[in-house]
């Protein structure tokens, strides 16, 4: 009796139609992990392990699941990072500011820009962008027309407690 490659290695069901993309091994639709393509979508390189659409469990809680709460945790810290633009009038306190810029280009709206560039400085390991400039720019496709955002900022380390002092005074 000649044994079937076909055969899901999750729940043993013949006729598995799909394959792990690290591991090849054979997997039933209902037993595969999908992971969507914009997933990572902040990250500037993502890692080869998860560039890929279809897992087994093991591959995806080996290497999709740690990845996946580091950069939802990163997230989370870009979303708390203080602003400033170029407009700023009062000083803001330094601890750390960073030699490079970072910038971003061809986003769809403007929050999303300025989350792009929150980020990029939080991966960095800094609480704050400052002098950061947003500018839009209209495109026109025959009848069509859509604005892009680009962004550009500096990445820096704040005092947060000296700020949320001069801000709770105001």
């Amino acid at each position: 009796m000649k044994v079937s490659e076909n055969i899901c290695i999750s729940c043993r069901k013949p006729k598995a139609s799909l394959n792990c993309e690290i591991c090849q091994e054979s997997l039933c639709k209902a037993c595969v992990r999908f992971l969507d393509s914009s997933t990572f979508s902040f990250l500037k390189k993502i890692p080869e392990a998860l560039v890929h659409t279809y897992y087994c469990s093991s591959c995806f809680d080996a290497q999709v699941e740690p990845a996946l709460a580091s950069y939802q945790e990163l997230m989370e810290r870009a979303r708390g990072l203080y602003f400033f633009f170029n407009l700023q009038r009062k000083p803001i306190h330094l601890i750390k500011k960073a030699k490079e810029t970072i910038q971003v280009e061809a986003c769809d709206d403007r929050n999303e820009t300025i989350l792009r560039l929150a980020f990029l400085a939080a991966e960095q390991g800094y609480n704050a962008v400052i002098e950061a400039e947003v500018v839009s720019k209209k495109m026109r496709n025959s009848g069509y027309q859509k604005s892009l955002w680009t962004g550009v900022g500096i990445p820096a380390q704040v005092d947060s407690e000296r700020l949320e002092r001069r801000t709770s005074i105001n």
